[in-house]
């Protein structure tokens, strides 16, 4: 296995695609609480929202969206109303990292700079599902 590691270009160990499907909140247990998932969003519909519970977000889960978190820390889900909705996910699992005896990933870091881009975000968000537009 370690000799077909140098050809994985990715920290992900693994990716998944979901078609038309709504997601209830849940958590990802098999995920390491360290990594981050990485969501992105394609197709034909409009007015999907991604709830990010235990933080208190509600996301405006368009097209083109982009979305990472702690899929073990923070619950989520998504609801679409309608139209075809495309989902490529990459994650990471322990069960990998202990098969390939890699080390897991460290915990992400803030600087004072990201927080307040959070704010910003957030009043972004909240301006868009108000009026629908930024």
């Amino acid at each position: 296995m370690h000799c077909l590691l140098k050809h994985w270009a990715l920290v992900y160990t693994g990716a998944a695609v979901m078609c038309n499907r709504d997601s209830p909140c849940h958590r990802d247990p098999k995920c390491p609480p360290e990594a981050f998932d990485i969501l992105t969003c394609i197709s034909s519909y409009q007015h999907a929202i991604m709830r990010l519970t235990n933080l208190g977000i509600d996301l405006v889960y368009n097209p083109g969206v982009m979305v990472s978190y702690s899929g073990r820390l923070v619950r989520h889900g998504i609801h679409v109303n309608e139209g075809d909705r495309i989902v490529w996910a990459w994650f990471m699992r322990d069960s990998v990292h202990n098969y390939a005896c890699t080390p897991r990933p460290d915990y992400a870091r803030y600087n004072p700079a990201d927080l307040d881009a959070c704010i910003l975000a957030k009043y972004n968000q909240a301006d868009f599902m108000a009026y629908g537009t930024l």
